[in-house]
């Protein structure tokens, strides 16, 4: 999978999700890469819609204007048009709450929940943790798929970008089983790797317009970066990206590991569009709590905010390891508790975080 050149990433300013600006920005982009869509083609959008309720949904999930720009040129080629997510929460209500089944009747898109969908298992003979893995069937048959990733940081991974969107193609509830047996940030960043050797997107388009620092990805603080990048390698987007908000593509675990497994040359790319990045300075999280500050955490890794929580049990029923029960408030059992933050991340009222 290695290749002798670093990808193309291109980078066009845009200001806001106004519909022509997205859908002018789109089009720059992608001729910025020299991607060009096929006609008549089975192709799969999936954005980031992690949850159905956030503080900041402009800054949470992928903007619905980016997906409508896409939706435009796939429909100019008379392609299949198929938007697929497995959200944290209730998928069927994520696409609601965004207006992408109204979206999906305008283009004549299919929407697909990938654990409601036939599963299919697919192989990795050079995964570290994954070798195999069930998939949505209707995934496994498309042409083209484009990943739609949000430019965020992330409690576990520090970054958050097109290699993380992928996990999204996990279906349902392995999600949470797949954080119990890959703990931790290093064993993670394997197992995204394994997934993108598997599913390996053609097309990634990043909604940089609005992004989030902090406790990301559903519980940190907008960030206006006016920016949308692409590139055909996930990995090089991933790498610019990173860089774009500070962080050294080097501190992301599944970055240096794309390098030391060599599914990607090196840390570069080739930015197009601009000379050289801007500088966003993005407040980052520690990342990995699994090495010399995990005994500080495992202390109290976790405060509630109890005017903020609504006790509504997400977080006790997505937590892979069973480790809240409410009583009424969420309470935690710090022997058991992996730090995966899956409970940051559900919670839909910005109820829970990292004790300072």
């Amino acid at each position: 999978m290695v290749k002798k050149e670093v990808e193309k990433v291109g980078i066009v300013r845009c200001s806001n999700y106004h519909q022509k600006n997205v859908d002018d920005a789109i089009k720059k982009s992608l001729d910025l890469i020299d991607f060009k869509f096929e006609k008549n083609k089975k192709v799969l959008i999936k954005p980031n819609l992690i949850v159905e309720k956030s503080q900041n949904p402009e800054a949470t999930v992928t903007n619905k204007a980016i997906i409508e720009a896409v939706c435009k040129i796939l429909k100019e080629n008379n392609c299949k048009i198929f938007i697929g997510e497995s959200s944290f929460t209730n998928t069927s209500n994520c696409f609601r709450a965004y207006g992408l089944d109204r979206l999906a009747k305008k283009y004549n898109a299919k929407l697909i929940i990938f654990e409601q969908d036939k599963l299919v298992k697919i192989s990795n003979p050079n995964a570290k943790i994954l070798h195999s893995f069930p998939i949505s069937k209707t995934l496994k048959n498309m042409d083209l798929i484009i990943n739609m990733p949000k430019l965020k940081t992330h409690l576990l991974m520090k970054y958050t970008g097109a290699i993380k969107n992928l996990y999204g193609v996990i279906p349902g509830g392995l999600k949470q089983r797949l954080h119990n047996q890959a703990k931790g940030e290093r064993n993670f960043s394997n197992l995204l790797l394994d997934i993108y050797e598997s599913i390996h997107p053609r097309l990634n388009i990043m909604d940089g317009i609005i992004g989030m620092e902090g406790q990301g990805p559903t519980s940190g603080n907008p960030v206006r970066s006016e920016l949308i990048l692409c590139s055909k390698n996930a990995l090089a987007l991933d790498m610019a990206c990173a860089r774009l908000i500070g962080v050294n593509p080097n501190k992301v675990y599944y970055l240096r590991y794309a390098l030391k497994r060599k599914i990607y040359p090196s840390f570069k790319f080739n930015l197009v569009g601009m000379k050289t990045l801007p500088s966003l300075k993005f407040k980052i999280p520690k990342g990995d709590l699994t090495g010399k500050m995990s005994s500080l955490f495992k202390e109290k890794p976790i405060v509630v905010n109890e005017s903020k929580c609504k006790k509504c049990g997400l977080c006790a029923s997505k937590c892979p390891k069973k480790a809240i029960k409410l009583n009424p408030y969420p309470c935690f059992d710090r022997k058991k508790c992996i730090r995966c933050f899956c409970c940051m991340e559900i919670c839909p009222n910005d109820a829970l975080s990292l004790e300072k």
